[in-house]
């Protein structure tokens, strides 16, 4: 038997072997290329049986499958050879054209922080030439010639340098690059400050090593200007906390606006007079707990701010909790601050909410507007399609002025439980917006044709008649329903369409006292 295909298995693992180191200058496996002629190399073994004699057909077979592999084998190595001198070749126009570039470095180091690279410019700082360096942890040589004083903005050591590239090395990330500053003191004991854009190196998804490139300058003034610059820090940082504390012993809630950046700042005791927990807000957050109707009052009052007229006066709505307050807010923007555009104020909280409570848990638990647009959003993320319904009252202050406010409250808690009895299931909820206004989420559609069919029977269908004695009174209720997806695709709008059904409701010359808004559009 003929020894020719082991040879040529031989000379197909080298092909294979090849491709291999090819992918790995590219960092990427050629996967086709490699089954192939992996496969290709164990097809040889099926020579050793087929030569059994003077098979021609065999013999010329294996000659071309031969002659095949060792062609490949070549083309391989020329592509091998030929992306090898490339990157030898840009290695060294990288390297002089850094040497160009005054006080530019770079160095590289393998997955145990040994040197494999390291540039002259770098290496003078250290005192070394690059024999003594290679293939030795960056770090020891750190320790033995220089001294490492700060990195990235904080103080450090060489030491608490090595802990986090020993962390570095567990997170870093394919495609990840980082600038640094590194604060050093060379051999000779002068402060140098390094610039750096460093990249981490993988192979097959695999931490390798790291490159770091920069440029260096003298650090003459660094320290005492580094020095100068905490002393300020820390003087400001006194004269801010006790400027902090200073109003936090005053009785008044006080706030700095920054315009720029639109942010609100409040003190300790304007904190707990509006009961937050947080001390800054985004103005836009800020204003989700104003009243709507009272918002473009303090918008307007805030944009008539002038050199000539510096403060404003207004008072608003705010909610606290459950209920709206009225908020006192006295501001004053300060004009002569050419690097900040600020407004101080203060509030003062007036107790009163905007609608009374009832005296039962049936009504006065109830969430509020705050709270619904969080359950609607919930329930379009849940893909549930469902109806925003409010119910208003609208004759009750009547009722109350006639029969007095405890036959007012009896109904609107007698309303309250029929409603919660009529459309209240799985994943619906009631809230009261006002006094006198209610919104069902109706996620039942049973209860949304009930709704709807009863409405059409009957126009009576929402009213509530009741006996207390001798006293028979009604309730007349308006009736405003959106419908999600169909209406709105999202909380807010849901939330306005079906108060623009309510107020076409209550229109007087409107037919009916109930509106979908759907039909307004049909």
């Amino acid at each position: 038997m003929s020894l020719w295909p082991l040879v040529l298995i031989i000379v197909s693992l080298v092909l294979v072997f090849t491709i291999i180191i090819s992918s790995l200058l590219e960092k990427k496996l050629k996967k086709i290329s490699f089954s192939i002629f992996l496969i290709n190399s164990f097809s040889f073994l099926s020579y050793f049986f087929l030569f059994k004699g003077e098979e021609k057909v065999i013999e010329i077979i294996f000659i071309t499958h031969s002659v095949l592999t060792v062609l490949a084998l070549l083309f391989y190595l020329y592509l091998l050879i030929k992306k090898t001198l490339f990157l030898l070749t840009y290695e060294e126009k990288l390297t002089n054209s850094l040497k160009e570039i005054n006080n530019s470095f770079y160095f590289i180091t393998d997955r145990k922080e040994k040197v494999i690279k390291m540039t002259e410019s770098f290496l003078t700082e250290l005192g070394l030439d690059f024999e003594a360096v290679k293939g030795k942890n960056i770090f020891t040589l750190f320790n033995e010639t220089i001294r490492v004083t700060n990195f990235d903005g904080v103080d450090t050591n060489t030491n608490a340098l090595r802990v986090f590239y020993e962390d570095y090395r567990k997170t870093a990330k394919l495609n990840q690059i980082d600038e640094r500053e590194l604060l050093i003191q060379n051999y000779q004991g002068k402060s140098i400050y390094l610039t750096i854009v460093e990249q981490p190196l993988f192979y097959f998804n695999k931490y390798q090593g790291r490159i770091n490139i920069g440029i260096k300058q003298e650090d003459k003034e660094r320290a005492g200007l580094e020095g100068k610059l905490k002393n300020i820090l820390a003087d400001y940082e006194s004269l801010r906390l006790k400027y902090i504390e200073t109003l936090n012993l005053s009785t008044d809630g006080f706030y700095y606006f920054d315009l720029d950046q639109k942010t609100i700042w409040l003190s300790e005791v304007a904190l707990k007079m509006l009961g937050l927990l947080k001390a800054t807000f985004y103005a836009e957050d800020f204003y989700q707990y104003i009243h709507e109707d009272d918002l473009p009052s303090l918008l307007g009052s805030l944009s008539n701010l002038t050199k000539k007229k510096t403060s404003y006066k207004t008072r608003y709505r705010f909610l606290k909790g459950s209920d709206y307050l009225w908020l006192s807010d006295e501001g004053v923007r300060i004009f002569d601050d050419p690097n900040a555009n600020i407004i101080i104020g203060k509030f003062t909280l007036h107790g009163g909410s905007q609608y009374s409570k009832l005296g039962n848990d049936e009504v006065d638990e109830l969430k509020t507007e705050k709270e619904i647009y969080y359950h609607l959003q919930q329930l379009f993320l849940e893909k549930r399609t469902f109806q925003l319904a409010l119910f208003e009252l609208s004759n009750i202050p009547l009722i109350n002025e006639e029969y007095g406010r405890e036959v007012g409250n009896l109904l609107i808690t007698e309303y309250v439980k029929k409603l919660k009895a009529s459309f209240i299931s799985e994943s619906s909820e009631i809230f009261r917006l006002s006094g006198l206004v209610f919104a069902v989420t109706i996620t039942d559609p049973r209860k949304m044709d009930l709704l709807r069919s009863g409405l059409l029977k009957d126009q009576e269908f929402l009213n509530l008649e009741m006996n207390y004695g001798a006293i028979n009174v009604k309730m007349e209720i308006f009736l405003g329903v959106a419908s999600s997806y169909k209406d709105a695709k999202e909380e807010h709008s849901l939330l306005l369409n079906a108060k623009k059904a309510l107020k076409v409701a209550r229109h007087q010359d409107f037919k009916l006292n109930v509106c979908y808004y759907g039909d307004l559009n049909d």
